[in-house]
């Protein structure tokens, strides 16, 4: 009796133990610092990509026959950012062993920005991600995360002492992407008629009651398409108040970084 009583003492004080963190794997980084510059040697390529978005009544593929001062395009647009992202499945918190370092902690189904990803000297691909305190954490192509960090101010980059460790055993994470509107408003596309061999075309872009841009743009009567805000038009026929055209507008067209900066609307911080 005394032996099963002490057996069942000993059974629930192992039972309050709490369950010791695992460190996560070191990933065989490199540890140099090369004054400051821990990032020196690994190629970065930006995961982000920019979209136009264009909502509104659109007669694509077929003829339209425009008279002086009407619009050939009035559509709402979005300029998104499609950012790669990690989405853990559980909470999770990584627990750093230097005492000068905070944790790191992950709300289940919340999504985290991917700042880029990284090519080491090896070949190998890590995702950094900028969590917190300017502290830069590691994931390999499994989505695991690595044990070490890199604190990052002012271009200065130096791994940190200590490692990580998780409390959640082999904590798993989802990749994702997060779309953000980054500038958003209207584009205006009117007929301006045509007249001494000359097709006019007024380009105006709008936000809200305010106009960002207007430009009128001449081209040759009988030129066969022409470009405007980045669309080509298909022109069939230019004369006096009609003007038939024929266009394709996609709903959803990739740009380049410098494209958006080009694109004559506020950002949505303004």
């Amino acid at each position: 009796m005394r032996i099963f009583t002490v057996t069942v003492a000993l059974a629930a004080l192992i039972a309050q133990v709490p369950a010791v963190s695992a460190e996560l794997a070191d990933c065989k980084l490199d540890q140099g610092n090369f004054p400051g510059k821990a990032l020196r040697d690994f190629k970065m390529q930006d995961q982000a990509r920019y979209f136009m978005e264009v909502d509104g009544a659109l007669k694509n593929g077929i003829e339209n026959v425009y008279e002086r001062d009407e619009a050939i395009l009035n559509v709402d647009l979005k300029v998104i950012r499609t950012t790669l992202a990690l989405t853990p499945t559980s909470d999770v918190i990584l627990k750093s062993s230097w005492a000068l370092s905070p944790n790191f902690g992950f709300a289940k189904g919340k999504a985290y920005r991917v700042w880029v990803i990284a090519e080491s000297p090896d070949g190998r691909k890590f995702g950094l991600l900028d969590h917190r305190a300017n502290s830069i954490l590691f994931f390999d192509e499994q989505n695991q995360f690595c044990s070490k960090v890199v604190s990052s101010n002012e271009n200065r980059q130096v791994w940190q002492m200590g490692a990580l460790s998780s409390d959640v055993p082999n904590p798993a994470f989802e990749r994702s992407l997060i779309d953000d509107v980054l500038k958003a408003g209207s584009l205006r596309i009117i007929y301006l008629g045509t007249n001494a061999g000359a097709l006019r075309i007024q380009e105006v872009w709008v936000q809200g009651s305010r106009i960002g841009r207007s430009v009128t743009r001449t081209f040759d009567q009988f030129a066969k398409s022409i470009d405007v805000a980045g669309y080509k038009f298909e022109v069939i026929e230019a004369k006096g108040d009609k003007l038939k055209l024929r266009y394709d507008v996609p709903s959803r067209t990739e740009i380049t970084f410098a494209q958006v900066g080009q694109i004559a609307l506020q950002n949505n911080r303004d």
